[in-house]
């Protein structure tokens, strides 16, 4: 093996990783220790003042033990050469990884079709590139808020609605070439030729619109907005383009198409239990995500490197902010999502399983179809992972929980085993297996709790039973055994996507969702997710939404 994460351990905690015979005095050093927190008592200090009420201070935490009484060490981002402080990877600090949220949230994906049939079949309207051209321009003037068709309306200052958009992708290459260019995502210019075939078979003559309303609205609001701003704008469009009373009957038509009958969400709305709407991060299901995720048509010939991405957006998104921020409130849950995306420990795990598996059967998608294959390829990734967890202390350091440190082997496991035989069934029959390999070798997982899922899960891989079954891509974080803790549901995503990644799909569940996310004006590159992470950390990111415009300088 590569042994890849030893350039990044080297950075993280020091070059010499051979502790044998060598003594430090440990000087627990507090807060001080660290420029991150170093920057936050000052900015605190600052502050109270003008708060009058006290503020941030790292010395009262445990009973007075101050903050820092272990090493605070920085986390190399995975794949790329940035390294930041573990402060700057929490989502309130990193504003790519709010952005990435705010581009899936304010997204929602609505057929033309339907609509193009109520405007000839019931109003006689004509329907040409000629037309869709002016609709689409009068659009992407009303979707970020401004008036087409009454007086007296207020808008929103182009400033700070600048990342609102609308462009359309067609299965009809004829139709696409009478577009004009701003207005359309080009299939075949963005992915590669076989991939790009591919989804336009799928698609057929079809039409869609890719909607990204503004982040500021969906910011203010929540996911369940998507649909009615975009609907809205949408209705009075069409009612502006083609000439259209705005109380005839048939704008009822176009309405409900908007809104409803063409409509596909980024997410499922969630039961009443869970109090939210569409288009928030509890429905977003695991194929769903890893369409989002762009590495596939970047990458096409590294199917790890495809499936770690949609971990890293799968960690992040399901763990630092689902679970960790909207079902429990709480700080900790960033580090279930490092352990998956920096210092390059799951890089090298999933590629020395992805290697084990290729030398023993042969190519991508060769090894046979069943048990068997999960269980030999999860044991043997899971094994040479304990072996570096024991070997490298830096490593066991770095990944300080045993929660954490399952998901890593558990995940390699899943990849590797769903990359060897394109089934992602097999992938998390293997993720399966590592848990309990794991727990045989140590003993235990992780926090009480951590593993009810790995204890129950093996019984229905297989199982398609509503309320227990389901394929992979089809699962998502509010699956019933799923919504129950971290460290598992970003992993999920992953191996989802490694089948298709290895088979050379051009999408694991729906090209609407793949080429929607190809829309080069989105502001997160969904193709480099933990570059994108890396560069919110560095505070070399610029996200949408901000209000400073109408703000005093």
């Amino acid at each position: 093996s590569k042994k890849l994460f030893v350039k990044a351990l080297n950075k993280k905690f020091g070059k010499e990783l051979d502790l044998s015979g060598k003594t430090t005095t440990y000087e627990r050093k507090g807060p001080t220790q660290n420029a991150r927190k170093v920057e936050f008592m000052e900015a605190s200090k600052k502050l109270e003042g003008k708060r009058g009420i006290s503020f941030y201070n790292p010395y009262v935490h445990a009973g007075g033990v101050p903050l820092g009484q272990r090493q605070l060490v920085p986390y190399k981002l995975s794949t790329t050469e940035y390294v930041v402080e573990g402060d700057d990877l929490h989502f309130v600090n990193n504003p790519a990884m709010q952005q990435m949220w705010d581009d899936i949230r304010r997204t929602i994906v609505v057929g033309l079709d339907m609509t193009h049939e109520v405007l000839e079949k019931r109003l006689g309207k004509e329907v040409t590139p000629e037309t869709i051209n002016n609709y689409l321009e009068i659009l992407n003037h009303a979707m970020p808020g401004a008036a087409v068709v009454q007086e007296h309306m207020v808008e929103t200052h182009p400033g700070l609605v600048d990342d609102c958009n609308v462009r359309i992708f067609t299965g009809d290459d004829d139709l696409a070439d009478e577009i004009d260019d701003q207005y359309v995502i080009d299939i075949n210019a963005l992915f590669p030729a076989d991939q790009a075939e591919e989804i336009k078979a799928a698609m057929g003559k079809t039409t869609w619109q890719a909607i990204h309303i503004p982040t500021i609205v969906s910011r203010t609001c929540d996911g369940g907005t998507t649909s009615r701003w975009s609907a809205m704008q949408l209705s009075m469009t069409f009612i502006d383009a083609y000439n259209m009373c705005a109380g005839e009957a048939a704008v009822a038509d176009l309405a409900f198409a908007a809104k409803h009958a063409a409509v596909i969400q980024m997410a499922d709305m969630l039961p009443a239990r869970r109090a939210r709407g569409p288009n928030e991060p509890g429905g977003v299901s695991f194929g769903f995500l890893s369409d989002m995720v762009q590495t596939s048509r970047t990458k096409p010939d590294d199917p790890p490197q495809v499936s770690l991405n949609v971990v890293a957006a799968g960690t992040m998104l399901y763990d630092q902010i689902w679970l960790g921020s909207y079902m429990s409130g709480g700080v900790g849950f960033t580090q279930y999502a490092t352990a998956a995306y920096t210092n390059d420990i799951l890089d090298d795990y999933s590629y020395y399983g992805c290697d084990y598996a290729i030398d023993k059967y042969g190519d991508w998608c060769s090894a046979p179809v069943d048990l068997e294959t999960a269980k030999d390829i999860a044991t043997e990734t899971t094994l040479y992972g304990i072996e570096q967890y024991e070997a490298f202390p830096t490593v066991l350091e770095d990944h300080f929980g045993g929660s954490q440190r399952a998901s890593v082997l558990a995940a390699a496991s899943g990849i590797s085993s769903a990359c060897a035989t394109g089934n992602s069934q097999i992938g998390l029959a293997g993720w399966y297996c590592s848990m309990l390999v794991h727990k045989e070798a140590w003993g235990r997982l992780g926090f009480f709790g951590y593993d009810l899922q790995d204890q129950c899960g093996p019984t229905n891989v297989f199982s398609y039973q509503g309320d227990e079954g389901s394929p992979v891509e089809l699962r998502g974080p509010n699956y019933p055994n799923y919504a129950m803790n971290v460290g598992h549901q970003g992993e999920y995503a992953g191996i989802s996507c490694a089948a298709h990644a290895a088979r050379k799909d051009a999408y694991t569940l729906n090209p609407l969702i793949k080429v929607t996310f190809a829309n080069p004006a989105l502001i997160f590159d969904f193709a480099d997710v933990r570059k994108e992470f890396g560069k919110g950390g560095a505070r070399e990111f610029r996200a949408a939404g901000e209000r400073s415009l109408v703000m005093p300088a």
